[in-house]
């Protein structure tokens, strides 16, 4: 009996991990899904912060007439409140050059970067992993085979329910005036 009230002891006076989410995405435009999932995270305890990877890549609706940018996506994101959070931070994708020249970035990549450049010292106790909703449930296994750091890095400690919206559907709908799929898009008013 007195060993396992030690080990009980011991385990609630350790200091928990607490997690960083990295979530990339284009955010094309910035829809309740992600919002939803972004503010789970950002709820959730046992995450310290959550890091928010947009692109700057312009995406356009099927027809060309609807085109979303960063600015856009970021006065979006500001109109949702996500960035009032402080414990959410937005950063822009790094511009990279492919292997002919050509300029691209991608947000996922700038995720591992984060990671594999990060100082081991600045994370001790923290555990660093990639944000996705539950329809891209292959994610975190993408990341952990891609990932090579001496820091702690694990799937989330939670996989946020999201609606499945899609932000190509979602520029289309505008395209066409859909109300439907636009409301059903939008978060709800606060």
């Amino acid at each position: 009996m007195n060993k396992l009230f030690e080990n009980w002891k011991q385990y609630l006076s350790e200091e928990k991990r607490q997690y960083i989410v990295l979530v990339p995405g284009g955010f094309k435009p910035p829809h309740k899904g992600h919002k939803s999932m972004i503010e789970q995270y950002a709820a959730h305890p046992e995450v310290e912060k959550v890091i928010v990877f947009i692109g700057s890549v312009t995406r356009a609706s099927s027809d060309g007439s609807i085109v979303i940018s960063l600015d856009q996506s970021l006065k979006i994101f500001d109109l949702y409140g996500i960035t009032n959070n402080p414990k959410i931070e937005i950063r822009t994708a790094t511009k990279r050059l492919s292997s002919k020249g050509k300029e691209y970035e991608n947000p996922f990549f700038d995720t591992i970067d984060f990671v594999n450049k990060a100082n081991p010292e600045d994370y001790k106790n923290k555990t660093l992993t990639i944000g996705y909703p539950d329809k891209e449930i292959s994610r975190g296994n993408i990341f952990l085979g891609a990932v090579k750091t001496q820091i702690s890095v694990s799937v989330p400690p939670i996989i946020p329910r999201c609606c499945h919206i899609s932000a190509t559907r979602l520029r289309d709908a505008i395209a066409n005036e859909d109300e439907e799929i636009i409301k059903d898009s939008l978060p709800d008013p606060a």
